[in-house]
C-alpha cells in the first residue's frame, strides 16, 4: 500500500511540474486551449505549440478613441514576411493587418519601446495597423514612447505580447471620426525555423 501511494504522489508531482503556467490574473487573452505535447510518448515529434497554445498564430484587439468606439478584434496567422521585413498579423482576407517591425527577423528577448522607427540595437519597435476592408485605406502607426512590446523565447518560439499601445492615425481615409488615436494590443507566437 505504501509503495503505491509514493508512486502516485511522484506521478502527480511530475505531472504538475510539466503543466503550463497559469495566465495572469485578469488577463482574458489567455483563452487558447493548450496544444497536446506528446514528447514523452513520441520523443521524435516536435512540440506542437508555443506559449499559450499559439503556433504561427495570434490575437489582435484594438479600439479607436472616437465616439463610436470602433473596435478591431481578430485571431489570425502570425508570420515573418521578408518583403516588409516585419512580423505580420493578417486576417484571412488580408484586408486588416498589424505589422510589428523590430528591424530584424530575430529580435532578442526583452522589452522593446514602441517608436516611430525600429532599431534593434536600442530595442525599439515600430507597430502599425492597416484596414482596407471597407473599401477605404485606414491606418494607424506608432510614434515615440507609445508603449512596450515584450518578446520572450519559449520552447524555441518567439512570443510577442503588447497591451494598450498608442497609435496615431496616418491613413489616407482617416478623416472625421476616424482621425483619432487607437489603443492596440496583441499576442502570439512564431514557430522556430
Amino acid at each position: 500500500m505504501k509503495p503505491s501511494l509514493v508512486l502516485a504522489t511522484s506521478l502527480l508531482a511530475c505531472a504538475l511540474s510539466h503543466a503550463q503556467p497559469a495566465p495572469a490574473a485578469g488577463d482574458t487573452w489567455s483563452n487558447v486551449p493548450p496544444a497536446s505535447d506528446d514528447r514523452f510518448t513520441n520523443p521524435k515529434s516536435k512540440l506542437y505549440a508555443g506559449p499559450n497554445g499559439w503556433h504561427n498564430f495570434g490575437e489582435v484587439r484594438a479600439e479607436v478613441a472616437n465616439a463610436a468606439k470602433s473596435r478591431y478584434a481578430f485571431k489570425t496567422g502570425l508570420n515573418y514576411l521578408s518583403t516588409p521585413k516585419a512580423f505580420v498579423f493578417a486576417t484571412n482576407s488580408q484586408t486588416q493587418l498589424v505589422e510589428v517591425d523590430f528591424g530584424t527577423d530575430r529580435p532578442a528577448p526583452g522589452a522593446y519601446e514602441v517608436a516611430a522607427k525600429p532599431d534593434p540595437a536600442q530595442k525599439k519597435v515600430r507597430v502599425s495597423l492597416v484596414d482596407a476592408s471597407g473599401g477605404k485605406l485606414l491606418g494607424w502607426q506608432s510614434g515615440d514612447k507609445a508603449g512596450t512590446v515584450a518578446v520572450s523565447k519559449v520552447n524555441g518560439y518567439l512570443y510577442f505580447t503588447a497591451r494598450n499601445l498608442r497609435l496615431a492615425p496616418v491613413g489616407m481615409s482617416n478623416t472625421g471620426d476616424l482621425k483619432q488615436p487607437m489603443s492596440l494590443g496583441f499576442e502570439g507566437a512564431v514557430a522556430p525555423e
